[in-house]
């Protein structure tokens, strides 16, 4: 179990350095509608999930059925710059409130 936790953590630390260098190059932003028609037309995503982050920016998380995913921040001037995009995208089937006895 340990070896797995540390396969695990070096996952995950590969998988931040990599969007490191990506981070380098720059925020990919434009408008929002511009961006939502952009991820549809370009990877057929549409979106899957939505929240707001201290009360002023819009996140939300979009997936294709091919996989691949992106999470768009949105700002209240309409501007939505893109925090992250991968692949591998999978809903998940089990409900895992049933795990947490607080829950």
């Amino acid at each position: 179990m340990r070896r797995f936790h540390s396969f695990a953590l070096a996952a995950v630390a590969a998988g931040l350095f990599a969007g490191a260098a990506s981070a380098e190059q720059g925020p990919q932003c434009a408008r929002h509608d511009k961006m939502v028609q952009l991820l549809a037309k370009k990877y057929r995503e549409t979106p899957v999930s939505i929240g707001t982050v201290n009360q002023d920016r819009l996140m939300q998380f979009f997936a294709s059925e091919r996989g691949t995913w992106t999470i768009l921040m949105t700002k209240t001037s309409g501007e939505s710059c893109i925090l992250a995009a991968g692949s591998n995208f999978e809903k998940l089937r089990e409900d895992f409130r049933k795990l947490d006895p607080a829950a």
